[in-house]
């Protein structure tokens, strides 16, 4: 039942059209053939075997999902199929350097890849993912050794990766953990100890599962700062790459899940496990921040492709399903009802959609273009100042792409009524998929307080300022448009209102963190609407200067005058929300919350 095309014209308009991104790159070594129409070609060919063979594996990946037997995790058919056709079409290589056999194309592309393939099939998707994740942590961290060995088999699709941090008594405070490493010889550790909650732990997609795993050495601090990373492959690794020996990590058992039910989450046991260190000593949150931060950027990318997934089967529902007449007349005389989509809450739920998936995917495809720039650029300020702007951003995109992503799903499922939560229309698997997204990766609280407490004091202001100057100048350069003129002004409006609100935390949190605790949330979706409302001016600029030559366009400055009208005004109320302060959420008794379950007797 459940349909999807690959949205290549919205990512043409945005890297072609608003960001320009051959000309952004040009210049950068490893990008020269990175053409539009070379591209376009590898576009094409993702997007015809995930429309064609992701997406068909879907169903048995939450309906079979993974089954655990043994120690051992098994996938469904259709799932081992569609990774394979991938991995034969050389895609898992697209994104890695040349001299570990990748292509080594732009950052924007992976917006792409990433969201089309979690439309298609969220679980598989995690596998690829993680397994990317996994490559950039060892290349930015991992000894030449290492990367040498590892890093071609991720490429060529042999070996896939993880990330293991999570134990029963540790969540988000990692420096709880107790998994331990005992130095044997000069590069080689013994690991022991259990991790939970591990995406992609165990299963029969690649020969071998390389697992990146934190733990404590004798004698390490306490807390964070005691930390290391060692990367324990599931079979060790002969000299000439062949595999050897299993190694001592065994699953125990996989977790009975809301979604996501292909993508097996593991309780894993590393018991004498060989490891190998990644990093320095005592300094593996910060490398596996390299991995953590790159996949909170792909989480909310799990956020827009559920999301875009979603909208194209509520818009096709809304299309063909006739339940009433138009408000001012039938539109459908010769029929018994009109179609769904002339009823103004359905298309105030649509357009709704469409409008944060349009800034969600441009935001995307901006702070890529950013990250590109922070790694490539020759000149060392542009390099820094990019580096600045994604870590600005990261929280961002992971809470707001991911909260908006459950939203989009379920007001998708309601414009099916009834049918929605049928499962033979697929519309209740998006609900239950996408859950996970803002809770994993850091839960959005964290994210909220990661940019009100760390990215906004910052460097007195630093990184704010990568995002509030190039919103200014295009103000100050825009203001004169007539066609700009009814969107700039709000925009101005909710760029100071958040400058205000800003300056408010800054001041009342410097003399009570309870401040920024109370308001974080809050000061992020305000943070992350007004940036969204920047990305629909870079839009809207170009749509209008090209509103002749296609409808495309047209369509484009409506689904923008929603955006103002209907969306950017909710900076408002969150302004008003932190403005309150902290006193009344932290004046209640811990016994107030309860809810009282026996008559009082008073009169």
């Amino acid at each position: 039942m459940v349909q999807y095309k690959a949205p290549k014209r919205e990512y043409e308009f945005i890297l072609r059209e608003v960001l320009d991104f051959e000309k952004q790159i040009k210049g950068y070594e490893g990008f020269e053939e990175a053409t539009w129409e070379t591209v376009e070609m590898i576009s094409n060919q993702f997007s015809t075997l995930a429309e064609e063979v992701w997406l068909s594996s879907n169903k048995d990946s939450d309906e079979i999902g993974a089954k655990f037997e043994n120690g051992n995790v098994t996938l469904p058919s259709s799932m081992k199929r569609a990774s394979e056709v991938v991995i034969e079409a050389g895609l898992t290589s697209l994104f890695g350097h040349q001299k570990y056999g990748g292509m080594e194309f732009p950052t924007p592309i992976s917006v792409f890849s990433d969201e089309v393939s979690c439309s298609t099939n969220m679980s598989l998707g995690i596998y690829m993912g993680l397994t990317k994740g996994a490559y950039h942590c060892i290349n930015n961290h991992g000894s030449k050794e290492l990367k040498d060995t590892y890093l071609p088999e991720f490429l060529a699709g042999r070996w896939f990766g993880t990330m293991c941090l999570t134990e029963a008594h540790c969540g988000t405070d990692l420096g709880l953990i107790r998994t331990k490493a005992e130095p044997v010889e000069d590069d080689k550790y013994i690991i022991c100890g259990e991790k939970i909650f591990i995406s992609a732990g165990e299963h029969d997609l690649s020969e071998n599962i390389i697992h990146l795993v934190l733990a404590r050495l004798p004698n390490a601090p306490k807390g964070v700062k005691g930390i290391s990373l060692f990367l324990v492959p599931k079979f060790l690794v002969n000299k000439d790459n062949s595999l050897g020996d299993r190694n001592g990590v065994k699953c125990m058992s996989i977790e009975e899940k809301m979604g996501i039910h292909g993508s097996a989450t593991c309780v894993l046991n590393f018991e004498d496990a060989t490891g190998y260190l990644v990093g320095e000593q005592h300094k593996g949150l910060s490398a596996m921040f390299s991995m953590m931060n790159h996949e909170r950027i792909s989480v909310g990318l799990q956020g827009l492709g559920i999301s875009e997934i979603s909208y194209q089967n509520g818009l096709a529902y809304a299309k063909d399903r006739l339940q009433g007449r138009d408000l001012k007349g039938p539109k459908n005389p010769d029929e018994e009802a009109d179609p769904l989509i002339v009823h103004p809450d359905v298309r105030r739920m649509l357009l709704r959609s469409k409008a944060l998936i349009d800034a969600g995917r441009m935001l995307s495809c901006w702070t890529a273009l950013a990250i590109d720039k922070s790694v490539k650029d020759p000149n060392e300020k542009i390099r820094k100042e990019n580096n600045d702007l994604v870590e600005l951003m990261t929280p961002i995109i992971k809470s707001l792409l991911t909260e908006f992503g459950v939203e989009i799903s379920y007001d998708m499922l309601q414009i099916h009524g009834g049918h929605g939560y049928i499962k033979e229309f697929g519309m209740e698997q998006f609900s239950r998929d996408v859950r996970i997204a803002p809770i994993w990766e850091g839960s959005n609280g964290i994210q909220a307080l990661d940019l009100a407490g760390r990215k906004m004091p910052k460097n007195m202001g630093r990184l704010l300022r990568r995002f509030f100057h190039p919103a200014l100048a295009f103000i100050d350069a825009n203001k004169e448009d007539l066609n700009m003129k009814e969107f700039i002004v709000p925009f101005e409006k909710a760029l100071k209102g958040l400058q205000k609100t800003t300056l408010f935390m800054a001041q009342k949190g410097f003399s009570n963190p309870y401040e920024i605790g109370a308001g974080a949330t809050d000061y992020l979706k305000q943070f992350g609407i007004v940036a969204m409302g920047y990305m629909w001016l870079l839009m809207l600029k170009v749509a209008f200067s090209r509103k002749d030559k296609d409808d495309f366009y047209q369509h484009k400055i409506i689904i923008g005058r929603f955006f103002f009208e209907r969306i950017l005004p909710e900076t408002l109320f969150r302004a008003i929300s932190i403005s309150s302060g902290s006193k009344t959420i932290m004046s209640m008794p811990d016994e107030g919350f309860n809810s009282v379950s026996k008559f009082s007797g008073i009169v």
